[in-house]
């Protein structure tokens, strides 16, 4: 039924949270702020880089939020494998879906240069044929611009792909965009967030991923 994954990152396939909050806090302390719990950090996660920083920071100077960014960024790019590590069964689950023929992309907000690194230092990127990041603010999800040329470029009919999230911004591009969509519980929004938004499927782990063609026939 699903012969394209298309895939998160952050909260989905890898639970990078401490390295995120590690390097949040890192530029909290550096002008002076108190540092924060990590779940307050991992509520600023999913809409872009600049919106993380202006919320931890309380500020839309633009022209600070991009040197908070550019600090964010030199910080969390050397460290951001620390602690991250794949959710248990993505590894094997990818292997499995590949195996089966199905192709596999990773759609994120998060830049597409830190997305790779991360992708690569975990043994990842392999199973991925793109990897998707917006060029500009306005094509970050839930925009489906992306998503739907990532879909006609394949060459898959729409009915035929699935996104897979932890956000509410996978649930809601996946239903802009008109496929069905996939929420993983096991991510940083949880299991009510992704059922009120209405998602397709909910999976508690990995491997649940590969009996959701079985749910579709019954």
């Amino acid at each position: 039924m699903f012969e394209l994954y298309v895939m998160d990152l952050d909260g989905t396939l890898v639970d990078t949270r401490r390295d995120i909050a590690e390097a949040v806090n890192s530029a909290l302390l550096r002008h002076g702020r108190p540092a924060v719990e990590m779940a307050t950090v991992i509520s600023w996660v999913g809409d872009g880089l600049d919106d993380m920083m202006a919320r931890a920071f309380a500020t839309d100077d633009s022209q600070f939020i991009s040197e908070l960014v550019t600090e964010f960024s030199e910080q969390y790019g050397q460290h951001c494998t620390d602690f991250s590590l794949p959710y248990d069964g993505c590894r094997e689950t990818l292997t499995a879906l590949r195996a089966r023929g199905a192709r596999c992309s990773v759609l994120t907000n998060k830049p597409q240069e830190l997305s790779v690194e991360i992708l690569r230092r975990l043994g990842l990127f392999e199973f991925f044929d793109h990897v998707v990041s917006p060029s500009d603010p306005s094509l970050r999800k839930p925009d489906p611009t992306n998503l739907l040329s990532l879909v006609r470029d394949i060459g898959v009919a729409l009915d035929h792909a699935i996104m897979v999230g932890d956000s509410r911004n996978d649930i809601l591009v996946a239903q802009s965009a008109g496929i069905v969509s996939c929420g993983c519980t096991f991510g940083y929004a949880g299991r009510d967030v992704l059922a009120s938004m209405g998602a397709t499927f909910l999976i508690d782990s990995w491997p649940q991923l590969l009996t959701l063609e079985s749910h579709l026939a019954d």
